[in-house]
């Protein structure tokens, strides 16, 4: 089976989204001037954000610019959309990061620490697949392939051209600063804005998903080897007081983790709300856009970036669903236990857990919809109705 994964190994890559932007969740111990730096690079990249998401909100107000220009106004649609999903994670995140701090530290105190108790568990059974990790690794390759791409792009074109030519300029992002970027040093500066602003809005979507996936997941670890306990329970009824013990204690443990998961809704309730509408409204315009750009560079990373997108609230939905799945278990597990050969207090207590553990620890955004398979199919179904209907409008 290999090594058991630690619970550091299970939050290691949400962790490293955030560290990577000079934010550290835990206040991990480092010196001072490792402190500074990475404070510094953080302040850097939220002020590059808020500053490029007002110059896209502004650009888009000024319709004009983009007015008579499908390629233009989807284009610029896409990249709207991902930047108002990756604010309101963003603020969500920062809202929450006490509570999620919290959280975090409570699942790693009831963790399993030794490695026999980690395989009892089956810790490794509910960390990230090897296709999820693919999957992110891909993500996260295709969004550097769209950083570093006009960079490098552009300095070929002006090698080709031995230095003849003027540098063509271009840039991750298409809008308009307010400066010009058109001059070696404009250039840079708008480059920078562009690379940290892109930084945090890809590492801040990926993860935020990462925190909500690695929380839900141990709560499924944990729904899982409550199930597993329960259905291999032999009770006796010559043993009353002792059995009414076991059931009391797993009910305990149960209700704990419910408030665990109640806690994973108030964190990502309304990332997740948003969250639904941006995505399909995000794949909708990377379609639209891919089929209008054809194959080229910018086409084939766009349809690389939809293929990403996707994959990414695929991997969110099936967590949902894995959760709904786990959580419904224990109830199966009630009934497969021997539960009639208890004694009569430990059936009336064996039944009330059936009875709650019926229902489904689901995660709602908001209660506005269930984050499960199902809605990762309704999505998909919305995306390409939507994407006909625009294609058909703009055709005409």
């Amino acid at each position: 089976m290999g090594k058991q994964r630690s619970y550091e190994d299970y939050t290691y890559m949400a962790n490293i989204m955030f560290k990577t932007l000079g934010y550290d969740l835990f206040d991990s111990p480092r010196p001072k001037w490792q402190n500074l730096l990475l404070r510094c690079y953080f302040v850097l990249c939220v002020v590059s954000n808020f500053y490029e998401a007002s110059m896209v909100t502004l650009r888009i107000i000024q319709w004009e610019s983009l007015a008579g220009s499908p390629s233009k106004i989807m284009r610029q649609g896409l990249h709207f959309f991902y930047m108002f999903s990756a604010q309101v994670k963003f603020v969500t995140f920062m809202i929450h990061r006490k509570r999620l701090r919290l959280l975090s530290n409570n699942l790693k105190e009831i963790y399993p620490q030794d490695e026999e108790k980690q395989k009892i568990y089956g810790v490794n059974r509910f960390y990230l697949s090897r296709t999820t990790r693919y999957v992110l690794y891909f993500y996260y390759f295709t969004m550097v392939l769209m950083a570093l791409g006009p960079v490098i792009q552009s300095c070929i074109m002006y090698l080709i051209g031995f230095g003849k030519s003027e540098f063509p300029y271009q840039r991750i992002f298409p809008t308009r600063l307010s400066f010009d970027s058109e001059t070696p040093m404009g250039y840079v500066v708008a480059y920078v804005i562009d690379f940290t602003y892109s930084q945090l809005i890809v590492n801040v979507s990926l993860g935020t998903d990462l925190w909500m996936m690695c929380i839900s997941s141990q709560i499924s670890m944990h729904f899982a080897y409550l199930a597993k306990v329960l259905s291999s329970y032999c009770p006796n009824k010559e043993r009353e007081q002792e059995d009414c013990c076991f059931i009391a204690g797993l009910v305990k443990r149960h209700q704990l983790i419910l408030s665990y998961h109640k806690d994973v809704n108030n964190v990502f309730g309304l990332l997740l709300a948003s969250n639904l509408f941006t995505t399909a409204s995000l794949l909708c315009c990377m379609a639209y856009y891919t089929v209008v750009q054809g194959f080229n560079m910018e086409g084939i990373s766009y349809m690389m970036l939809f293929v990403s997108v996707a994959a990414q609230f695929y991997m969110v939905s099936s967590h949902g669903q894995m959760l709904i799945d786990w959580s419904t278990n224990i109830a199966e597990a009630a009934y497969e236990n021997n539960w009639y050969e208890g004694s009569l207090q430990y059936k009336k207590r064996i039944l009330f857990l059936m009875a709650q553990a019926q229902r489904p620890a689901e995660i709602s955004a908001k209660g506005i919809i269930i984050i499960s398979l199902e809605t990762f199919k309704i999505l998909m179904t919305i995306t390409y109705r939507f994407f006909a209907v625009i294609r058909q409008t703009v055709g005409k």
